[in-house]
């Protein structure tokens, strides 16, 4: 009897935090990001990680928009350049909270230039939150991410054999609701679909990816193409073009 509890507590043990590790056999949804994120960044890099990129961004409205990035992870800093058609904007934040903005290398802006090119801080701490979580891809997606993360779901994505992890955010990035697509064989991450079940009549939007950029003895995806998923309505495209010294 005593051997046939000890059994027992043992299996309970197994079954209980067996799903929650690496096991290969337990094909959850912790499971399968843990093995996505395995995929781009094996040797854990990201949390203390500098990036410095080239990034092209042509929208349909502003085909000639570019950015360059900095971001080192390991003191929280960021730094962005974005150059568009009518100047070129400049925001820092470090981590001790100081931020500055630039406009065409001045600082001492009026309050109409400020209001009409959104130079203050809100906007600056919005850009740091979409850069460091897009560019972290799939790194970023950490359980101080989420929210709640659903069971996978298998499915077939333009004749791959893929997975569909469901998840629902902290704190809205496009959205609340994100399905992640990831091949199944190799565990690429393909596509994040943007969804709003809280509002049916929004539309929804899709983010594919193309091709892997290595930094830092990270991957990373190299382009990202943005569409409206109902309708495949083209939005834009972002492509890292070089890594900036």
């Amino acid at each position: 009897m005593k051997t046939l509890k000890l059994f027992t507590g043992l299996l309970v043990i197994f079954v209980t935090f067996g799903w929650k590790t690496n096991n290969p056999n337990c094909k959850n949804s912790t499971y399968i990001l843990n093995q996505v994120q395995e995929k781009y960044d094996s040797n854990q890099e990201w949390g203390t990680s500098e990036i410095k990129l080239h990034i092209q961004e042509p929208r349909v409205n502003n085909p000639q928009r570019y950015t360059k990035l900095n971001l080192k992870n390991s003191d929280d800093y960021f730094e962005m350049e974005r150059f568009r058609e009518d100047g070129i904007v400049k925001r820092i934040l470090t981590g001790n909270g100081e931020s500055k903005i630039f406009l065409n290398g001045e600082s001492e802006l009026s309050r109409a230039i400020i209001e009409q090119y959104r130079l203050n801080v809100e906007r600056s701490l919005g850009h740091k939150k979409f850069y460091k979580l897009m560019y972290g891809l799939p790194m970023s997606l950490s359980n101080n991410f989420w929210e709640q993360i659903r069971s996978a779901q298998k499915a077939e994505y333009e004749g791959r054999e893929v997975y569909r992890v469901a998840m629902e955010l902290k704190d809205e990035m496009i959205s609340k609701h994100w399905t992640l697509i990831i091949e199944v064989e190799t565990y690429t991450l393909l596509a994040i679909e943007f969804n709003h079940p809280e509002d049916p009549g929004k539309e929804e939007e899709i983010i594919t990816f193309e091709g892997e950029f290595d930094i830092n003895g990270m991957k990373i995806p190299r382009i990202r193409n943005w569409y409206i998923k109902g309708t495949n309505e083209y939005l834009g495209t972002d492509i890292i073009v070089e890594e900036l010294k």
